[in-house]
């Protein structure tokens, strides 16, 4: 809304007073803080879509792309209605409608990075699209979507839990209501949830985080998929390899374990032609092959 900078001393941003703050207090059980809030089905859903038009906007209708590069629920916020703002754009960067990375030192937080970035292969609005796909699995689940399973003091034996593998299994045996938010479950009796919708996003979230960024559908496409505009084809299935190169990233760095999803990195970020394909190797062979009727 304004800002204020005297000729010495420090220097102020003036935002407006969110009332609901972050959607991670919405959507994750507090054990430690006391119990956290609880978002309702039709809202996280409504979440989603408002979310998705925020990026949207930026990857598409600004005179330069704007890349947030650090889509995450605690950069998510709630207004008195429960309509989504997509808030920090401290990591942000603008680049060339001709440029599909940018070149520079970025930080990003663990538990929401593309694979492209982690293998150091450059940044684009695909690496905003999976963020966005890591958000909506937590949505979904009511929790984090990277968790280490700890075994004691032998780090050699640490393995991760990664909850959209759980999703996709769940989806496979026809069972995506037992991967919901229980606490919506408990509330409802499950009644509350739209089960198209449940699918509907599920689908969304799966296709944002292939590991071929080519494969990931804008965010213009992503907004027309949750209105219910376009019909989803059903996504291929992943490797879902960055759990192993979030493991990787543990045995070189010194560990840390404890909660992954809020370390930051810096990895090295290296500037690609709009011609580069910096998709890491994956054995998918399938294309985006959604049909889209596009208002723009």
């Amino acid at each position: 809304m304004g800002y204020c900078c005297a000729p010495s001393g420090p220097r102020y941003l003036v935002y407006e007073f969110i009332p609901n703050g972050s959607l991670d207090y919405w959507i994750f059980p507090r054990k430690e803080r006391g119990r956290g809030g609880c978002l309702s089905w039709d809202l996280r859903y409504r979440v989603a879509i408002d979310v998705a038009k925020a990026l949207s906007y930026l990857h598409h209708d600004c005179r330069s792309r704007i890349l947030h590069l650090d889509v995450k629920p605690e950069n998510i916020l709630l207004d008195e209605n429960y309509r989504a703002i997509v808030a920090d754009f401290g990591l942000s960067k603008l680049i060339g409608k001709d440029e599909s990375g940018v070149i520079t030192t970025l930080r990003g937080t663990r538990g929401y990075l593309a694979p492209e970035w982690l293998l150091e292969h450059g940044v684009s609005e695909k690496s905003d699209i999976y963020s966005y796909g890591m958000v909506l699995f937590e949505m979904i689940g009511g929790q984090r979507n990277v968790s280490l399973i700890e075994n004691g003091n032998d780090r050699s034996q640490r393995k991760w839990n990664f909850f959209p593998k759980i999703v996709r299994k769940k989806l496979k045996e026809g069972k995506l209501i037992e991967a919901i938010d229980q606490r919506l479950v408990e509330a409802g009796g499950g009644g509350g949830v739209d089960e198209r919708q449940l699918k509907r996003l599920v689908y969304v979230a799966l296709w944002c985080i292939q590991e071929k960024a080519k494969l990931r559908p804008n965010m213009a496409q992503v907004v027309e998929m949750l209105e219910g505009h376009v019909v989803i084809d059903e996504p291929p299935d992943t490797q879902m390899i960055v759990v192993d190169l979030l493991s990787m990233d543990d045995d070189d760095d010194g560990g840390g374990g404890g909660d992954c999803d809020h370390r930051h990195y810096r990895p090295k970020i290296t500037v690609m032609g709009s011609d580069v394909d910096c998709n890491p190797p994956t054995s998918t062979s399938s294309s985006f092959s959604m049909s889209v009727l596009s208002g723009r």
